[in-house]
């Protein structure tokens, strides 16, 4: 399910950016879902998109043979900020097979955690937005 960006209020907003190659770029997730501490939902949406964030970092310090004791390195294919409430993620590198993976995983993950059975006696919601934008590499 695809939908265009609109203003939402409350709950979570995630946006997914998507190249002419219809490939993902990037991805944010704003927002809380439910009473804080008690929401499965949020819970769940925070642990893929920072669990896809942490494969992400891991793949791309294998391939390009990045140190570990030198993790700004990865800045210049990775750049991303997490803050309470809010996760920004961008690859500024070319994609391939494995980020592709990573990233489609996580949607499927994000768009199936937020079922039906939830849906109906929700009052904040889950919004998931994809965009297509051009990449900047």
């Amino acid at each position: 399910m695809r939908r265009d960006r609109q203003k939402v209020d409350g709950g979570i907003e995630i946006t997914v950016y998507r190249n002419k190659e219809d490939r993902i770029f990037g991805y944010t997730v704003a927002g809380h879902h439910g009473q804080r501490g008690s929401s499965i939902v949020c819970a769940g949406v925070s642990v893929l998109a920072q669990t896809t964030l942490k494969g992400l970092g891991e793949h791309l310090m294998r391939l390009h043979n990045l140190s570990r004791s030198n993790p700004d390195s990865l800045s210049a294919y990775l750049k991303y900020k997490v803050a309470p409430g809010d996760l920004q993620v961008r690859l500024t590198t070319d994609l391939d097979d494995i980020t592709d993976a990573l990233l489609e995983t996580m949607l499927i993950g994000l768009y199936d955690i937020y079922d039906e059975r939830i849906r109906e006696n929700d009052l904040d919601g889950v919004h998931i937005f994809e965009i297509q934008q051009d990449q900047e590499v």
